[in-house]
């Protein structure tokens, strides 16, 4: 049995700390907020889940497997519809009263062709803003990319809930001041000792953590952000649309109301994210997110009930990413989507997390 401190309670750090446990060693999770979860948490208004922008999640993903594992409550899962999906200027996704569009677009997205808009936007939707062609560019293709009903919140819980059930110490509002070979300070002066200490935090935190350790480990590692706005209304601007998805813009929105009728919302809930641009500042990557929703959704702010709004929200990193097992040799390993896995997103938290939980005691021989 090897004894874990885990630093952050993100999906990384709990998934880390459900397969440590399971590998029978002993965990203790550190979180430096008052809430479980990190980024992956929701706050439901009136029905709706309200998250940090959109997130599809991969249906047989690495969160999803684990979720499943832990818990049989059964989830809420929608995928939206392709060829409820329209691209501006050159129709849906996948149309449906348009056999030769249908077919160029099906071939464009098999053969994936960058240059073509209907790429570019199933991409940019299957990335979170940022361009992806992998696992999740193809299940965005198969509706196998779902929304989940019951919100990040939901699905944070019950993986903290599992941990609470077999004794795992939690703390919240502990502040790691640093780290070494198994040792962890607090601001407030208190230390917690142990065999290996798992960085799960975010990839900022490590960064600070790990400069008087390995001051280069991270460099080239930037981090991508985008705006965000999520909102309920009284009206449905997109009609029948699951969404609008702009790659010229950097931008979609999709109406959740209309991906998952189990809402049963007499409205629209509108989730938005418009990636960053070079040069761009947040109060202006926010006004070009406006614009593209009054543009696309007209009329919509003039029946909001609930609105949450990001004016910057790191969505992930690019850059050549470290193994779990970078800094094996300090005792230290690593958790999170700025760590190099099979993976983005979320799922890729949850992966890193589980090749740590399963690979302590090995990778600190």
């Amino acid at each position: 049995m090897v004894r874990v401190t885990v630093v952050g309670a993100g999906l990384a750090g709990l998934a880390t700390a459900l397969y440590a446990t399971t590998a029978g060693h002993h965990v203790v999770v550190l979180e430096r907020t008052e809430r479980l979860g990190g980024r992956g948490t929701s706050q439901t208004v009136d029905g709706a889940p309200f998250g940090y922008g959109l997130h599809l999640l991969l249906k047989k993903g690495p969160l999803m497997k684990l979720v499943r594992t832990i818990s049989r409550l059964p989830m809420v899962l929608a995928s939206p519809r392709n060829d409820r999906l329209m691209i501006p200027g050159h129709g849906m996704v996948r149309p449906r009263n348009d056999v030769k569009q249908a077919v160029s677009h099906r071939r464009a997205l098999r053969s994936v062709e960058h240059e073509a808009p209907v790429v570019q936007a199933a991409s940019l939707l299957a990335g979170s803003g940022l361009p992806e062609h992998g696992p999740r560019y193809q299940a965005l293709q198969k509706h196998r990319l779902a929304w989940v009903g019951e919100g990040w919140a939901g699905l944070a819980g019950r993986m903290a809930a599992a941990l609470d059930e077999v004794g795992v110490l939690m703390e919240s509002n502990c502040t790691v001041s640093s780290v070494s070979h198994g040792r962890v300070e607090l601001e407030d002066g208190r230390t917690f000792e142990s065999d290996v200490v798992v960085l799960a935090c975010g990839f900022q935190q490590a960064r600070t953590l790990l400069k008087p350790i390995a001051p280069s480990l991270l460099e080239g590692l930037a981090t991508v952000k985008a705006s965000t706005v999520d909102v309920t209304l009284g009206s449905r601007p997109l009609g029948s649309l699951h969404g609008v998805v702009d790659p010229e813009e950097g931008a979609y929105v999709l109406d959740l109301s209309n991906v998952q009728p189990r809402l049963q919302l007499e409205g629209a809930y509108l989730s938005a994210v418009m990636a960053e641009r070079e040069g761009e500042s947040a109060d202006e990557r926010l006004d070009r997110l406006d614009r593209f929703l009054h543009r696309h959704a007209t009329g919509w702010d003039a029946h909001v009930l609930h609105q949450r709004r990001q004016r910057s929200v790191e969505v992930q990193t690019t850059g050549r990413k470290p193994s779990f097992d970078a800094c094996a040799k300090h005792g230290l390993l690593f958790a999170g989507e700025w760590v190099a896995s099979d993976h983005s997103l979320a799922d890729a938290a949850v992966e890193t997390g589980r090749l740590v939980g399963q690979n302590i005691a090995r990778a600190l021989n």
